[in-house]
């Protein structure tokens, strides 16, 4: 059975008053509120019996810590399995980035896959201690097949991030195509297609 942990995104603010001035100000829309699956949450339906999805839930997505969710990563990687595939998206995506480049991981690792996957502070997402100075070696040592899904018209994550990541790992694999949702949309039928391939 090929197993894949996703790790999801989330937000993090340098300072404790822009977080709760976050929680007090952002817009509010009743469709957020509301139920609606994400690809996240249908990758087991869409895959099938011969895969296991593990969906960790990080430590406090709002206002996240890169210590905190490295410490539950950890913890958790005890119930990965060898030639597991590994998928972050935004946050999730930075973080296995990182944690891929500063620590040797416990199991061999098939694939990673980072989805709208930020570099540094030049988005209008503040990354605090999730952010890259630059990746090592250990990143495409470890990562296996590595192949990055980026939008050119993503809200979030600015173009620049990508070619960041292009110019530390040409060897990766790019993926663009549209994201005016930055992947949070339900249907990911090019994400299901590649992990039925690998």
């Amino acid at each position: 059975m090929q197993q894949i942990i996703v790790i999801h995104g989330g937000t993090t603010f340098e300072v404790y008053d822009e977080y709760l001035n976050y929680l007090s100000n952002k817009p509010l829309k009743i469709d957020r509120f509301t139920y609606q699956s994400t690809w996240k949450e249908l990758l087991q339906e869409n895959l099938g019996s011969d895969y296991q999805v593990l969906l960790p839930s990080m430590p406090n997505k709002t206002n996240a810590r890169y210590s905190e969710w490295k410490l539950w990563f950890d913890h958790i990687s005890s119930l990965f399995t060898d030639n597991c595939v590994l998928i972050g998206h935004s946050l999730g995506a930075i973080f296995l980035a990182k944690y891929l480049s500063e620590n040797i991981f416990s199991v061999k690792i098939k694939a990673t896959i980072l989805v709208a996957a930020p570099y540094d502070d030049e988005s209008d997402e503040d990354l605090t201690d999730f952010k890259l100075n630059s990746l090592s070696g250990r990143l495409s040592a470890q990562g296996g097949r590595l192949v990055f899904f980026n939008g050119p018209d993503d809200p979030v994550i600015p173009v620049s991030d990508l070619a960041k990541y292009q110019h530390e790992l040409p060897s990766a694999e790019y993926i663009l195509m549209s994201a005016p949702d930055h992947f949070m949309r339900a249907d990911f039928p090019e994400l299901v297609d590649l992990l039925k391939e690998i």
